[in-house]
């Protein structure tokens, strides 16, 4: 039974704490550069120059700064500021606003800073934005070329607490410097603090990337012609004025699409289709200018006839060439395969360096069968009380996260409910010793949170290998450190695990909130039967039937509170999928197994 020892804290008194600290828990934990090895200057504002005139091939707007300075700019119609004011850490932190925005791009670009060959570095700010962004790496190569990288997850949800965004990487024998660059398409406010670059050992990189032979045709864009690259045309449908051709800058060819009078349909250069079979895996690449957002779209031509199509993602305007990079995996009857950028609506976007590359794993295309796993978090009173009744009336084990520090506080769980969870067959596994952004803490506490955690369960008899990190936030520090105490960890990423895509520290999931609908759980559920793929279902609390919202300071505050009767429904459509359900480290351990 979990003893009184592991009840410190309730989870409950960080609800209290004002602003950014309600993720961090105490004054003076906050995530910051180890001492002396931040290579960020400190804050100090520039305003950069104007923006060039859009073309067809469009251009960032001209910076002229001191040196160590973060800058603001655009590349379209836009107008901003950038100033000094009180930040929510107690220091200062940079205010960009864009008090008007109608086209292209907005820019927040920190201080270039000179890095040395072979060593890996972190990089982290706390931010609070009243718009979505993403976040970019300028990095500066040894040839004196740079690239502008758009980072993995970088989509980040306004609010009005400070949160980190970062980025680690390895500078190998390529990369002389590095700059941050943050990427706005729309008027309002943003506020960065706490920025620091360090060199770092505790951060986990993702794997290199696998390479192979480039599948899209003629990706140079040669020809006799000059607006007619062999093996590529451009394609418009609808109502529009549409221009297209190929353009040449020291990088080389280019191929750009210009969009007028837009009442109607879409815009593109596409290529000869690449014959692909189901399962098999994929990653794209490409890099864009544009004036506007623009959707990056697989189609598929279908074997039987017909085509189906995926929007992988839509990325936000861009004044300068920004690589982007996406995986896919190839649908159920798909024989030809095409990914391209798609505009909609009038301006200029120019596209260059495609690439398809297969990166299937080898072995088996899919895993022999499909699964299900039903999740709790931070182990609220209301599971066991209204949830476990129903669970266990279609016999369904499912996974209980839950934070040490909350046992035996009000509106959680005991000791001893917890101790009847496990002996009954569920999994009872972590989620961090107290409730707070293990990416917004020093790395002493990260690692205080993630030991006590799994000390704390081991110690009542519930060893665990399995982490939910609070909140869905992580990053490559808090990978490093979880991958010290647990094999598994559970993501944000909304999607469904298959045998091509898992990441066992990035489990695709499936968020249920008062939003979701039946339909969207069959259709989740279809897609799983489909592919053989696994679906994680995140819950939090589960109120009464004739209760709404979410019970009064909840740390689930995101509308994920669902009534019992809600989820009655959805059990049940769980169990006519035929579906085996089983908890996240059974489920794991069987997909992975032979």
């Amino acid at each position: 039974m979990l003893l009184n020892p592991l009840v410190v804290i309730s989870v409950l008194v960080l609800l209290i704490t004002a602003g950014w600290f309600m993720y961090t828990g105490r004054i003076g934990s906050f995530a910051q550069a180890r001492p002396g090895a931040n290579l960020l200057p400190a804050l100090f504002p520039a305003i950069a120059g104007p923006a060039a005139t859009p073309g067809p091939s469009p251009s960032a707007g001209s910076s002229v700064a001191p040196a160590g300075s973060w800058t603001a700019g655009h590349s379209g119609d836009a107008t901003t500021s950038l100033e000094l004011v009180p930040g929510q850490m107690g220091a200062q932190a940079l205010k960009l606003d864009i008090t008007q925005y109608v086209s292209g791009d907005v820019t927040l670009t920190s201080p270039r800073v000179d890095v040395a060959p072979g060593k890996t570095y972190f990089f982290k700010v706390f931010t609070t934005t009243e718009e979505d962004f993403r976040l970019l790496a300028r990095k500066s190569l040894k040839d004196g070329s740079t690239t502008l990288e758009q980072l993995r997850n970088s989509v980040e949800r306004p609010g009005t607490s400070a949160f980190t965004v970062s980025d680690a990487f390895n500078s190998g024998d390529t990369v002389t410097a590095v700059q941050y660059v943050f990427r706005f398409a729309a008027a309002g406010t943003a506020r960065v603090e706490g920025a620091y670059l360090e060199p770092a050992d505790d951060v986990q990189l993702p794997p290199p990337a696998v390479t192979g032979p480039n599948m899209v045709p003629n990706p140079g864009f040669a020809g006799t012609q000059p607006n007619q690259p062999a093996f590529w045309s451009p394609y418009s449908s609808g109502t529009s004025t549409v221009e297209s051709g190929r353009g040449e800058d020291g990088r080389g060819s280019f191929l750009w699409t210009r969009i007028g009078n837009y009442q109607s349909g879409e815009s593109k250069w596409q290529y000869q289709p690449i014959p692909v079979t189901p399962d098999r895996y994929f990653r794209f690449g490409a890099a864009y200018k544009s004036d506007r957002q623009v959707d990056v779209v697989a189609e598929f031509e279908l074997a039987g006839g017909g085509r189906t199509f995926r929007n992988l993602e839509t990325v936000p305007p861009a004044g300068e060439w920004t690589t982007i990079s996406e995986a896919f995996q190839v649908p159920e009857g798909a024989a030809n395969a095409m990914v391209t950028l798609v505009a909609h609506g009038n301006g200029t976007t120019a596209v260059r360096d495609y690439s398809l590359t297969d990166v299937t794993k080898r072995g088996p295309l899919r895993w022999n069968q499909p699964m299900v796993s039903i999740t709790f978090d931070d182990g609220w009173q209301s599971v066991y009380d209204r949830a476990l009744p129903l669970l266990d009336k279609h016999g369904f084990r499912f996974t209980q996260y839950v934070n040490a520090s909350s046992i035996e506080t009000p509106n959680f769980i005991t000791g001893a409910e917890v101790q009847q969870l496990h002996q009954a067959g569920n999994e009872v596994a972590a989620h961090a010793y107290q409730h707070v952004d293990l990416t917004s803490v020093g790395v002493d506490r990260l690692d205080e949170e993630l030991r006590k955690s799994e000390d704390a369960l081991a110690a009542a008899g519930l060893p665990t290998d399995d982490l939910a990190p609070p909140y869905g936030r992580s990053d490559a520090q808090v990978d490093w450190y979880a991958s010290k105490y647990f094999k598994i960890m559970r993501g944000t990423d909304d999607g469904i695990n298959t045998r091509q895509n898992i990441n066992p520290h990035d489990l695709r999931v499936l968020y249920i909130t008062d939003a979701t609908t039946p339909d969207t759980l069959k259709e989740a559920l279809a897609q799983a039967s489909r592919s053989n793929g696994w679906l994680i279902l995140v819950y939090h609390q589960i109120a009464a039937p004739d209760s709404s919202g979410t019970q009064k300071n909840s740390i689930a505050s995101d509308r994920s509170t669902i009534t019992s009767d809600v989820l009655a429904t959805q059990l049940q459509l769980i169990d006519e999928s035929g579906i085996q359900v089983k908890p996240v480290a059974q489920a794991f351990e069987q997909l992975q197994g032979p």
